[in-house]
């Protein structure tokens, strides 16, 4: 219902997307990420790896830089432009396709990784789009997310809270783009009212995914009524591997 409205708004920021990943490719950010997809990829060297809702492609170029074979994903076409010219521009060989998470245009089984990075949250059919994934993993292939709690703040006080004490010192930039639309969307998207990363590893050991790892980031913030100091999970990493032998 809301696939293309979300895909539009995406196409709004992909060029300030692109600049933000280009500032995170020479910054700490970059080496943090190169050690995360190493550590949760396979064994194995020119793995066959899907970036699902790649954006600009930062994972993708990650991915490619370390010598792996990479196809990158994405439904808003602004999103997918940017990407192609940053893999050209910093001269990675990336095949594009523009698909929906939710249902991708890939046989069973053909890729040993799969990533995903601040996607997942804005899914119509969050649960669908895993069960997908776990369709086109060889059995042993990973699964890496990266996501968050980011509209939380709508159906839980203290997430609310914890949005307050962080837009007081926030820097994100929307590079002049209305962000209202998306937050609109995600007050009727299924994830805004579930807390993660349960949701997610409830969901993956459902489908029988196994050796689930997490790393979270937590947001501090003061309770008004007791003046004590709390935090929330913001962000997440999550992996995963597809077993075997696995129904889905």
């Amino acid at each position: 219902m809301y696939l293309k409205q979300i895909a539009s708004y995406w196409d709004s920021r992909a060029e300030g997307y692109s600049l933000s990943i280009h500032e995170q490719l020479g910054s700490d950010a970059g080496v943090y990420y190169r050690d995360k997809l190493k550590c949760c990829a396979p064994s194995g060297e020119a793995l066959s790896c899907l970036d699902v809702g790649c954006g600009p492609g930062f994972f993708s170029i990650l991915l490619a830089q370390a010598g792996h074979r990479v196809t990158a994903v994405d439904y808003s076409e602004g999103m997918l432009a940017q990407a192609q010219e940053n893999f050209q521009q910093l001269g990675v060989t990336v095949e594009t396709r523009r698909g929906d998470a939710q249902e991708l245009p890939f046989q069973d089984g053909c890729f040993d990784y799969i990533v995903s990075r601040n996607l997942v949250w804005n899914l119509e059919s969050p649960a669908e789009a895993y069960r997908e994934w776990m369709r086109l993993l060889k059995p042993g292939g990973h699964l890496l997310v990266e996501d968050g709690n980011h509209y939380l703040y709508y159906f839980d006080e203290q997430y609310l809270e914890a949005r307050r004490a962080a837009a007081a010192g926030s820097t994100h930039p929307c590079y002049g783009v209305d962000p209202t639309p998306i937050n609109e969307i995600a007050r009727a998207l299924p994830l805004s009212r579930e807390h993660r990363p349960d949701w997610d590893i409830a969901t993956l050991l459902k489908l029988g995914m196994n050796h689930l790892e997490v790393s979270v980031s937590r947001s501090p913030f003061t309770d008004p009524d007791s003046g004590e100091i709390k935090s929330v999970i913001c962000d997440f990493l999550l992996c995963a591997e597809k077993p075997a032998e696995v129904c889905v």
